[in-house]
């Protein structure tokens, strides 16, 4: 049985508006790889989400994790405006040993900018065709 590996993963989405909807998929390259909550013996694993700098409520109206992706559904403002939001997603990655890369991509609303930084790496663009990430260390 192959051993299992954890990555971390920060997703920062920005410039969202009210009501919009943001979508990450997920795709294998050369190892099947998962959305996580992260290692079980690990204090830090889970998933958090967190509005940088504020000390405002995010307005979700849904947060979906799959095992391909993660969706977010932000609340309709109704009488429009409020700004843009900002918030970033940490969760994990789970695959087998061995892994050396995986594609994301983002099906996000328009205007949305997704960016994902793997482990302590630079923080990446996330477009809407799958690109690809290294795993990391």
């Amino acid at each position: 049985m192959s051993e299992t590996v954890y990555q971390q993963v920060q997703l920062q989405i920005t410039n969202a508006q009210a009501g919009q909807n943001i979508w990450i998929d997920l795709q294998k390259v050369d190892l099947p790889v998962a959305w996580s909550t992260g290692p079980a013996f690990d204090g830090s694993g889970g998933i958090n989400i967190t509005v940088p700098g504020s000390s405002s409520a995010l307005p979700l109206n849904s947060f979906i994790i799959t095992a391909s992706s993660v969706k977010v559904s932000t609340v309709s403002s109704g009488g429009g405006g409020g700004g843009a939001l900002s918030f970033n997603v940490t969760l994990y990655l789970v695959a087998q040993a061995g892994i050396q890369n995986f594609s994301l991509r983002s099906l996000s609303d328009p205007g949305v900018m997704v960016q994902a930084q793997v482990g302590f790496a630079q923080p990446q663009m996330v477009n809407q065709t799958f690109s690809q990430f290294p795993w990391g260390k």
